[in-house]
């Protein structure tokens, strides 16, 4: 008799209009969950994702900053852009990069503890851990792993450009709007078959299995539609830091490398665990979804534009001595074609002597 009375009431108006409320609700959480943690949580953010050392988190070092200010100089990175952009150490291997320089909470960036490193004697693997267990440095793995956590200059610089370029789009708050959209859709969809079919006279059981593959289609269509806007971003951000010059995109092709290294690395370091994370070429595992793109093809990609900075500043020389060329050879006609005027004129006065009689030829 419950059973019923409860079913009667979500079939009736005030039940409709109840999970109408809790549908806005659950957009509007779905976005909230992208929005907070980029705005008003930012700090909470940086605080769990801080490196600390004896309990105080681990500043920046001075060269540090003043090669992410360089990076900055070269994208022409705005004063109020720089400073809405907060800098820490961050835990981890990669930099990591929260918030947006379009709002007026700001972003912040978190820079690893190996991008101070400029050579392997510089290395400190003190505190560096896998699986929380020490790494055996000595192997060819932790050697490997080492060689890959130093980089150069050049990929540090593509590194913090990328994400400096990604810090200043809309991208958290896309996705949080895109994820409120899908539950307002899947909503929609699933009111609309109820009353146009007229489910809800229909046992209980055939209107569960409605929801759930109207839900089950929202959730593919969420994935892929965020998949493919990240692989966006993230081909939209290499694009802007290889676009600023030849060492960048140089200094990417590095990167990648040495980011498919490590992974291989730790993917024999982890064991088991690794060969669920890394393929073996160092590339992230995946089942169905492509939630980035793959190291090896964002390597490919830098790759290519080395290539085309190379062929463009070989193609300039040439051009210019084709220039001169072409240059000293009108050159050379024009001096021949004088050359034969002049010939042809002392051959027509030659001529014209021969003509004249032999007292104007004595005097001319």
């Amino acid at each position: 008799m419950t059973t019923k009375h409860a079913t009667s009431w979500v079939l009736s108006g005030a039940g409709r209009r109840m999970f109408r409320a809790l549908a806005v609700a659950g957009a509007g959480g779905s976005f909230l969950v992208y929005y907070l943690p980029n705005t008003v949580f930012i700090n909470k953010y940086k605080d769990v994702t801080r490196l600390y050392r004896n309990g105080l988190p681990i500043p920046v070092k001075k060269h540090v900053t003043s090669l992410i200010d360089e990076v900055m100089d070269d994208l022409g990175t705005s004063q109020l852009e720089r400073n809405l952009i907060s800098l820490y150490t961050a835990y981890g291997f990669d930099i990591f990069r929260a918030g947006s320089t379009k709002v007026s909470s700001g972003g912040i960036l978190g820079i690893p503890v190996n991008f101070e490193y400029s050579t392997i004697d510089e290395f400190v693997h003190t505190g560096i851990t896998v699986n929380n267990e020490p790494v055996p440095w000595s192997t060819p793995e932790g050697e490997s792993l080492k060689q890959s956590l130093v980089l150069s200059k050049d990929a540090k610089k593509f590194a913090i450009a990328r994400e400096i370029t990604s810090l200043s789009t809309l991208e958290p708050f896309a996705n949080g709007a895109f994820t409120a959209a899908i539950v307002g859709m899947v909503y929609m969809m699933s009111s609309g078959v109820n009353a146009r079919f007229n489910f809800y006279a229909k046992p209980r059981s055939l209107r569960v299995m409605l929801y759930g593959l109207v839900s089950l289609f929202g959730y593919a269509f969420w994935s892929l539609g965020k998949d493919v806007s990240t692989v966006q971003y993230e081909a939209s951000a290499d694009r802007a830091a290889a676009d600023v010059g030849e060492k960048y995109a140089t200094g990417g092709l590095e990167y990648y490398e040495k980011v498919l290294q490590r992974n291989v690395a730790l993917r024999s370091l982890m064991g088991t665990e690794g060969d669920k994370l890394y393929t073996a070429y160092g590339n992230d595992q995946v089942l169905i979804r492509t939630k980035h793109i793959p190291f090896s093809l964002r390597r490919a990609y830098l790759k290519t534009r080395v290539e085309e900075y190379r062929k463009s500043t070989e193609g300039t020389p040439s051009v210019i001595v084709e220039s001169e060329t072409e240059s000293c050879s009108s050159d050379t006609r024009q001096e021949e074609e004088d050359c034969c005027c002049k010939k042809d004129t002392q051959t027509q006065d030659t001529q014209a002597q021969s003509c004249l009689p032999a007292t104007e030829q004595v005097n001319a």
